[in-house]
């Protein structure tokens, strides 16, 4: 059996990718009956990009304004002591949530287009 990709396969992953940007490569391949390699060839040739999914937290009308209060609070520190942003952790290592954790690493959404 031949695991190469036609034309009708490449038009098959396409389709299924379209249908479903969520689909991985290799059960993707599975159900077309032609191997990993080929599709992502297929993926890549079509310029289709494996997105990372992101939370985003939604903004809200007050959002500015809390801005707006945070950064003059971090001025006033920063006034008080020129020192207190040596004493703050910035980080975007990971995403915590109140809801319980959940593991993004290998989740993908196949696109053409930026999904963001």
């Amino acid at each position: 059996r031949s695991k190469s990709a036609t034309n009708d396969k490449t038009l098959n992953v396409l389709q299924s990718f379209q249908e479903n940007p969520h689909l991985s490569v290799s059960k993707t391949a599975q159900a077309h009956d032609i191997n990993e390699g080929n599709v992502s060839n297929i993926l890549k040739k079509h310029k289709y990009y494996p997105y990372k999914i992101v939370i985003a937290q939604e903004l809200m009308e007050d959002n500015f304004d809390r801005r707006i209060q945070f950064c003059e609070e971090l001025m006033n520190r920063c006034d008080d002591n020129a020192n207190f942003l040596n004493f703050v952790i910035f980080s975007d290592e990971t995403t915590f949530q109140i809801n319980g954790a959940v593991n993004l690493h290998n989740c993908r959404y196949w696109s053409d287009e930026n999904p963001h």
